[in-house]
């Protein structure tokens, strides 16, 4: 693995792998969620309501492509990665107004089920990913696991191949500078890896290993997400699933081929998916779970700021009506016409979009 220099020289100490988190200029040692700002959405709709029968909706993704919104998400039985479980999309011209979700991916196999896996561009296609998976459970010595792409095509979605074998995606994949794109992946056995290519052909990948789930470093990982920073490294940040709840993050310098030791950094995390984006604006935004209290754990959801991709300055809660009892999980974001169209899952059983303007999260940290 990579421990040296990056492009601009800069070391990468351990305290520049370990600080995430600054407010007030000062390294947070423990966030206090109780006295952090309030940021309230602009509008909050129901986009998937409960269904009577089959109770799972979660993972899902959003897209804004030929002047359409699209979203799309798992849906199954009561539980999470169960047989039968698929996936379902819906579209919008205004954001506001969804139209009746519609199929996108069924097993046709018994014993298999299918996992929400995002939307992605390329080469001037509309591509949908989704994970085939043997239930119950995705993950597990012994299960099949495989990333499948759909494609758009004259108005329905179209099965076009296998992506990767032994894999599931976190996130789509994004371009690299180079012109090459990257991907995470996780095999049956919950490993961490880095899948680079795509420039022929959407199934013509090479894996790079990242973090084994057994591993010298006392965490679980779990769910990467990764982004290119302003000073040429790029940063993946995991989930822990050991109980610590806090992130871990690694670094590359090479566009994914080797990565840095993961080390624990300061910034907490309800032991959920986490995902963020670079604005136009040029900051970068993080939305997250990040109270740790066992009772509050992922009933609250909290967007951060960053202006260099690697160290967060700014953290605020997102006021979402809620009882206090429903969990608020996995966000998916993109910018549009200047706002932060955000959607999560409610209790694992409702897909839900909230509308956040920029204009208020720089009001309310000042810019």
């Amino acid at each position: 693995m990579s421990t040296g220099k990056n492009k601009t020289g800069c070391e990468l100490t351990l305290k520049y792998k370990r600080t995430m988190l600054v407010l007030d200029g000062k390294y947070v040692k423990k966030l206090d969620c109780e006295r952090l700002p309030v940021i309230r959405p602009s509008r909050h709709i129901v986009l998937s309501d409960e269904h009577p029968d089959w109770k799972f909706q979660l993972h899902n993704y959003l897209l804004y492509h030929e002047n359409l919104f699209w979203c799309m998400w798992s849906f199954g039985p009561e539980e999470e990665a169960r047989v039968g479980q698929s996936v379902l999309y819906s579209t919008s011209r205004d954001g506001i107004n969804w139209e009746k979700p519609k199929i996108l991916a069924q097993p046709e196999e018994k014993g298999f089920g299918y996992i929400a896996r995002g939307f992605w561009i390329y080469k001037g296609n509309l591509i949908a990913l989704a994970a085939y998976f043997t239930g119950p459970g995705a993950f597990g010595k012994g299960k099949k696991l495989q990333l499948h792409a759909y494609k758009w095509h004259y108005k329905k979605w179209k099965y076009i191949g296998v992506v990767f074998d032994d894999a599931i995606n976190n996130f789509p994949p994004q371009q690299l500078p180079d012109g090459k794109w990257m991907m995470t992946r996780r095999d049956v056995l919950m490993n961490i890896y880095a899948l680079v290519g795509g420039e022929s052909s959407f199934d013509e990948w090479k894996s790079y290993p990242v973090v084994k789930q057994k591993n010298e470093f006392n965490f679980l990982p779990d769910e990467p997400f990764w982004w290119m920073q302003e000073d040429g490294n790029m940063s993946m940040l995991l989930r822990d699933n050991s109980g610590k709840r806090m992130i871990f993050r690694c670094f590359s310098q090479d566009y994914g081929k080797t990565w840095t030791k993961p080390v624990k950094t300061n910034f907490p995390n309800a032991t959920t998916k986490f995902f963020g984006l670079k604005t136009s604006r040029g900051y970068r935004v993080f939305i997250s779970n990040a109270n740790r209290n066992m009772d509050i754990l992922r009933k609250q959801m909290h967007l951060s700021v960053s202006h260099d991709g690697r160290v967060f300055t700014k953290i605020a809660r997102i006021d979402i009506p809620t009882d206090n009892q429903a969990t608020l999980q996995y966000p998916h974001a993109i910018e549009y016409n200047g706002n932060l169209l955000v959607a999560f899952s409610r209790n694992k059983r409702i897909i839900e979009l909230i509308t956040i303007p920029l204009e208020r999260i720089e009001k309310l940290f000042s810019f």
